[in-house]
């Protein structure tokens, strides 16, 4: 709608069709190519400077309205070239500039998503820039002046930036709070924030597998390994050893230690920045170091289970630290096997929390 209101405006104002045309349109479609190219690189601050260009752009077509009015009643305002370059560059180059700039603020928001809960708004822009053409062809000679258009096209656009505002809520807030790499890849922590969902989440990622997930509001749940170790602790009155294959991101190493006064853990785990970044970002309290109840080893899980001695009456083995490896796969037979061979009669060997499963003795 700013492009043909800004024709109307301008084009019938001088002499020169072809070169006006071209003129005008060039400007246009520069202003226009220029918001688009200046969208907002990724950044904690995205969604602030998002509305920034909302602002902006409510400001570009505010003076466009302004000037399209001034321009209808002192027509001598479009006389000579400086009056000819201010109305190009008010009426066309800068609102265009401006919807530019948003539409590029909005891709990169969309883009950028990390839980792709936003669409790309291209298509959706060119459907709304059809339907503006159509309307300003019908409305413009009807209009009372052509500056009364772009009033309209205020009120859209603060309309519009509400109505963004609520789908923004829907986006996913990522940001990364540390970073360990590591020989086959890298670890990290990420929090994320949905408004929309009122949900905020901690994750362990290793090698883009989920280790570790915690919520930073409300109720956490209770960790698979935790429920499993309830349900079938022991007596008190008798020792418990405890092996967990792959729980170097999990608090039920020190859940049970201080739940049971006579049971020892051992703890095998693959990387030594999973245990690292759950001791200083989830709490676990755990570190590659041994005592009389709990001893934590890093290495191949392979092998440390074949170097491991029995007899345990429970085995735990967290299928999340499988899955840069390929899942339950991921540890050989002969280790399964083994596993089976660790623990004493009347034992059990658990996997979970995705393949939950028992496997008495």
């Amino acid at each position: 709608m700013a492009a043909e209101v800004a024709l109307g405006v301008l084009l019938y104002g001088g002499a020169g069709f072809m070169r006006s045309l071209t003129t005008i349109l060039a400007t246009q479609g520069l202003a226009f190519a220029g918001g688009l190219w200046s969208a907002p690189a990724l950044g904690a601050d995205l969604v602030d400077r998002l509305r920034r260009r909302w602002l902006f752009c409510l400001v570009a077509f505010l003076a466009a309205a302004v000037f399209g009015t001034a321009w209808s009643i002192m027509p001598e305002l479009g006389v000579g070239a400086v009056g000819q370059g201010l109305g190009l560059a008010v009426l066309a180059g800068i609102p265009l500039y401006g919807a530019g700039a948003l539409l590029g603020g909005m891709a990169t928001a969309a883009e950028s998503d990390p839980g792709m809960r936003l669409s790309s708004p291209g298509a959706a822009a060119a459907a709304g820039a059809a339907l503006g053409f159509v309307l300003a062809g019908v409305l413009l000679p009807r209009a009372p002046m052509p500056g009364s258009l772009l009033v309209a096209c205020l009120v859209m656009l603060s309309a519009g930036g509400m109505l963004y505002g609520s789908v923004l809520g829907f986006r996913t807030d990522l940001q990364v709070r540390a970073r360990r790499p590591t020989e086959t890849g890298e670890v990290r922590v990420e929090d994320r924030r949905v408004e929309a969902d009122d949900v905020a989440l901690r994750t362990l990622l290793d090698h883009e597998y989920v280790r570790r997930t915690h919520l930073l509001e409300g109720t956490p749940l209770r960790p698979w390994d935790v429920t499993v170790w309830r349900d079938a602790m022991p007596d008190f009155d008798r020792p418990v050893r405890v092996l967990m294959v792959g729980g170097g991101a999990s608090s039920a190493p020190h859940a049970i230690l201080r739940e049971h006064p006579l049971a020892s853990v051992d703890v095998l785990e693959r990387t030594p920045a999973v245990i690292e970044l759950a001791r200083e970002y989830f709490g676990t309290g755990l570190s590659i170091a041994s005592d009389d109840r709990l001893r934590v080893r890093v290495g191949n899980l392979d092998d440390l289970v074949a170097e491991t001695t029995p007899a345990y009456d429970l085995i735990l083995v967290d299928t999340d630290a499988l899955r840069p490896l390929g899942g339950s796969g991921g540890l050989a037979r002969s280790s399964i096997e083994r596993l089976d061979a660790l623990v004493v009669p009347g034992g059990i060997v658990r996997w979970g929390p995705d393949e939950l499963r028992g496997r008495p003795a």
